[in-house]
């Protein structure tokens, strides 16, 4: 198999997968962090919530420059986009993406579907602290948008 398809797979399925301190993701390479990705141009407006509970956070998740994004989360929590991973499983696609807190020591691991104009997925979200971890699980969900990411508010 492919030295490239190794590591796509690899990012998949067991993130992060870093080389040289990059995220490798469907058309990134070790120099470049800002490629087209294969979903790029897509945001979905919606809501997430913690797992077993409404989902009545409004969110709007954006694909853009190689990178996915909460904007709710990167509004409350300032955390970053990153590049994602993703791909095709018949009519439906999958996408995984890892977020770190800039101020903290907490990550977001984003694992979602896109089928036809609709977003589903689990976010996981670890906190550590020198004295325990919380971990908690929200599921999130989003109809495709038309309207440009730049433009569009997160609520």
């Amino acid at each position: 198999m492919p030295r490239y398809r190794l590591l796509f797979i690899s990012c998949f399925f067991s993130l992060p997968c870093w080389t040289s301190g990059t995220l490798l993701a469907a058309g990134h390479d070790a120099a470049s962090t800002t490629v087209a990705g294969p979903l790029d141009g897509l945001s979905f407006r919606g809501a997430l919530g913690p797992d077993g509970k409404p989902k009545d956070i409004p969110g709007l998740f954006v694909f853009e420059n190689g990178n996915f994004v909460s904007r709710e989360c990167e509004l409350r929590c300032q955390y970053p986009a990153r590049p994602y991973c993703a791909r095709h499983n018949g009519d439906k696609t999958e996408f995984s993406s890892e977020t770190k807190c800039p101020y903290k020591d907490a990550t977001m691991v984003w694992r979602g579907t896109i089928e036809g104009d609709k977003l589903t997925g689990k976010s996981t979200w670890v906190d550590k602290r020198w004295y325990w971890t919380v971990e908690n699980t929200f599921k999130f969900e989003g109809s495709l948008q038309t309207e440009s990411p730049a433009t569009a508010s997160p609520d």
